[in-house]
């Protein structure tokens, strides 16, 4: 790695569902497109057509009985399935080696790709002692429909770690819960899951809950493609100290509430890529930085970042570390954020909703709603930190968030910085209001929404066409339509057909066609 929970109020962090859905219907635009569609779950990796299937019903059996049947069937390989005739079962494991209990041997010709499933009945527990599976070298794997709990290993991955290099690990419709590492370290962790020098990982439908690791308390990547899709992380974190090896010896990790990646591929022929889309991060901590998601891409390919449709809600770094990034941290290769929602996440230090430092950032039809940072009199981006590259927002929505030093709403020293179609309602500094209470500069771009219209550091977000008023007359947060919740402007709002609009996506953050005599400013249409 080379840089370096305090949750919401309950009422919000009910009121915001895990995005797995198209959500309610709530004004928006008469446009036809409808709400965003999430994507389909991902297949299962295809087994030759031979591949006997190895079935493995638990009822009668002992735990160590059905253990050692699935020992017997990952050597041999194919698809393996556990079931209990619909009735929940827990396997508990133990140890066949030293802290651990399964293992999946070298694919180097056979057995062939392994497919787990857990028929929707089976729990693996490691018991709170031992590590549950092993991947050896190659090893190529689907798992679906299992639940693992309580898997417990020193240095990563409790419920899956890869060895080796390995291929494409896919984990479909699965659970895990109170998985965790014990040890502190720079790349170390995934509570969860941690794969190493991978061709790609695919995360689908699946759940991280209460899940720890020095670095990515959920999952943690390195040096490999990363796909998650209509997931939830809730309550994970990365309890390291001290930052990366970058750092030096007290650099100890502390990176990546829920998901730490580090290199997307050591392959120069792969596509380079992390990708997020239609996923809710609740209330997961880091000790060092990013609260819910750090994503470091390797700036010596071409590599991009991409997050969409998603929700990080109530994610925190407290003091302590370098107290960086609430929700996302982002560096190197290209990042795009779209259709996103960032509400209540908090970072002791800068960044209370992302921090980007990347070649180019673009973030387009987001909201970023009540995210702070600071604790005390430091604390710059209440919402937004950006430090390198070409920074781009695109109708998006910052509305009440807050600085404990200045730029409540954005903070940037990027090379170049531009802010079109932008609502700024209500984002606050406290420490040092005249070095800008929304906007630490007034950058390119125009056609921006910024209320109140004056008063010690009242910056206009862009140099240009920023109207200036009192009130933008915005709604709450709340659910308008779409798979993450929204802040619509209300009648009457000067955000609604405000003249200038230009380069808007054809469809704001709900998926609904942009509508009227022209685009309105902002993430979400008006009614």
């Amino acid at each position: 790695m080379r840089h370096a929970a305090k949750l919401l109020a309950l009422v919000l962090v009910l009121a915001l569902k895990p995005a797995c859905g198209g959500g309610g219907g709530g004004g928006g635009g008469a446009g036809t497109s409808g709400p965003l569609a999430l994507p389909a779950v991902v297949a299962s990796l295809p087994l030759d057509t031979a591949t006997a299937t190895t079935s493995i019903p638990v009822g009668g059996k002992s735990d160590g009985t059905v253990q050692t049947l699935l020992q017997s069937a990952l050597n041999t390989g194919g698809k393996i399935v556990l079931s209990n005739g619909g009735t929940p079962r827990t396997i508990t494991l133990t140890a066949t080696t030293p802290g651990l209990a399964l293992t999946l041997p070298s694919n180097s010709g056979a057995p062939n790709t392994v497919i787990l499933d857990g028929s929707g009945d089976i729990t693996l527990s490691g018991g709170g002692s031992v590590r549950i599976l092993d991947l050896q070298d190659q090893a190529q794997l689907t798992v679906q429909r299992m639940t693992f709990s309580n898997a417990t290993t020193s240095q990563a991955g409790a419920a899956i770690n890869s060895l080796a290099t390995v291929r494409d690990i896919t984990l479909i419709n699965c659970t895990f819960d109170s998985c965790v590492t014990t040890s502190t370290g720079p790349d170390i962790g995934g509570g969860a899951v941690r794969i190493w020098n991978g061709s790609h990982t695919q995360i689908s439908n699946c759940t991280f809950t209460n899940c720890s690791g020095s670095n990515g308390g959920a999952v943690n990547s390195l040096g490999t493609r990363l796909t998650i899709i209509n997931s939830t992380f809730s309550t994970n974190s990365a309890f390291g100290t001290g930052g990366g090896a970058d750092a030096g010896p007290t650099g100890q990790g502390g990176i990546g509430g829920a998901v730490y990646v580090d290199n997307v591929s050591n392959d120069a022929s792969a596509l380079h890529q992390l990708s997020v889309t239609g996923c809710t991060f609740n209330g997961n901590s880091a000790k060092d930085s990013a609260g819910a998601l750090f994503g470091y891409t390797n700036p010596a390919a071409p590599s991009v970042t991409i997050i969409d449709r998603c929700t990080f809600a109530g994610n925190t770094v407290p003091a302590g570390g370098h107290g960086y990034s609430g929700a996302i941290y982002s560096q190197a290769g290209t990042l795009t954020l779209s259709n996103s929602t960032l509400t209540g996440n908090t970072a002791a230090s800068n960044a209370g909703g992302i921090f980007c430092t990347n070649s180019s950032s673009l973030i387009a039809n987001c909201t970023f709603q009540g995210n702070t940072a600071g604790t005390g009199t430091t604390g710059l981006g209440g919402a937004i930190f950006a430090t390198a590259g070409n920074v781009s927002l695109v109708n998006d929505t910052l509305a009440q968030n807050t600085a404990d030093d200045f730029a409540g709403g954005l903070f940037s020293t990027a090379a170049s910085t531009s802010v079109q179609n932008c609502v700024f309602s209500g984002n606050t500094a406290v420490g040092n209001p005249a070095a800008g209470t929304q906007v630490n500069s007034s950058f390119a771009g125009g056609a921006n929404v910024q209320a109140p219209a004056s008063g010690t550091g009242a910056k206009p977000a862009s140099a240009s066409g920023t109207l200036m008023v009192a009130d933008a007359k915005l709604g709450p947060l709340q659910n308008n339509g779409g798979p993450t919740q929204t802040m619509q402007p209300q009648a009457g709002s000067p955000a609604i057909d405000l003249a200038g609009v230009s380069g808007a996506p054809a469809t704001d953050q709900r998926g609904n066609s942009r509508t009227g005599a022209g685009p309105d400013a902002g993430a979400c249409e008006g009614p």
